[in-house]
């Protein structure tokens, strides 16, 4: 590949390291020689994958706490000496309808997907910076180019993270630090359970992952991301980026109209009321 770089010897930072897309890709980068510094809230899957790929340095890190991402950063910077890469990938779902979230749900997606991602970029952006040099993916969504119920608001996260990335590009890429987006559709992961709410059986994840493509792809799509010498966005498979499409008239009405009528009917598949609550305990799910 013309122009391509490799990770090795590269210091990557991979947040939502627990499961799904950022285990895979914290693997991926790791066996292609990069240096590793992956991050969750649940320790124990941590510890799984620090046992099953040894080169990956883990820490434990809940990136909804200031205190938590500062020390996180302030640690890798320490050991390493820099931050090549952070792979902004942890964040969690939420399926249903806005008037039926409470504001824990609200303050979690905005906290975990917005707040969390923009200030982790900030933490590490002045060592890149100050090296000339430096790669800042964020793992976003296709919910980001059309925003459809019963994912309204996790879509308003993901608008965000395309909009900041965008405005952040243009910020820094004359200074040599480069940001990618990654749009993946539905992907083979626990997401979806969890953003409904349940919390996947322990010993059988296969029962509960959704269907879509596998992790693999989206983990690959981040590291040619990483390998490109330009600022990329790239949608996973890529067809997918024609969602785009939908954004014109007069498709856009078409979709106001589908979507207008159905919404309720989508948001169904939630659990009932009395159905326990369990997101606040689940890892990080990486987006989709």
């Amino acid at each position: 590949m013309i122009g391509s770089r490799s990770v090795e010897e590269r210091v990557v930072i991979v947040t939502g390291a627990s499961g799904g897309i950022g285990r895979m890709t914290a693997i991926r980068l790791a066996e292609r020689g990069a240096r590793v510094v992956a991050c969750a809230r649940d320790a124990a899957r941590l510890r799984r994958l620090a046992i099953e790929v040894p080169g990956i340095e883990v820490r434990r890190c809940d990136v909804r706490s200031p205190a938590e991402r500062a020390a996180f950063v302030d640690g890798a910077l320490a050991r390493h000496g820099r931050v090549d890469a952070l792979v902004n990938n942890a964040g969690v779902g939420w399926e249903g309808l806005v008037e039926d979230m409470e504001y824990a749900d609200v303050e979690r997606l905005v906290t975990t997907n917005v707040t969390a991602l923009i200030d982790l970029t900030r933490l590490v952006l002045p060592s890149m910076i100050e090296a000339g040099s430096g790669d800042i993916v964020m793992v976003s969504s296709i919910s980001a180019f059309v925003s459809t119920p019963p994912q309204t608001v996790y879509s308003a996260t993901k608008f965000a993270v395309d909009g900041f990335a965008e405005g952040l590009r243009r910020e820094v890429w004359r200074r040599g630090v480069r940001v990618h987006t990654i749009n993946p559709g539905p992907v083979r992961t626990e997401w979806l359970a969890r953003s409904r709410g349940w919390e996947p059986p322990a010993g059988s994840p296969e029962a509960n992952l959704a269907a879509g493509v596998p992790v693999a792809w989206v983990a690959a799509a981040v590291e040619r991301s990483l390998a490109r010498p330009w600022p990329r966005s790239a949608s996973v498979p890529r067809i997918l980026g024609l969602v785009r499409l939908l954004t014109l008239p007069p498709l856009r009405h078409v979709v106001d109209v589908v979507t207008g009528y159905t919404s309720v009917t989508l948001a169904s598949a939630r659990p009932s009321d009395d159905t326990e609550r369990t997101l606040e305990s689940l890892p990080e799910s990486s987006p989709q």
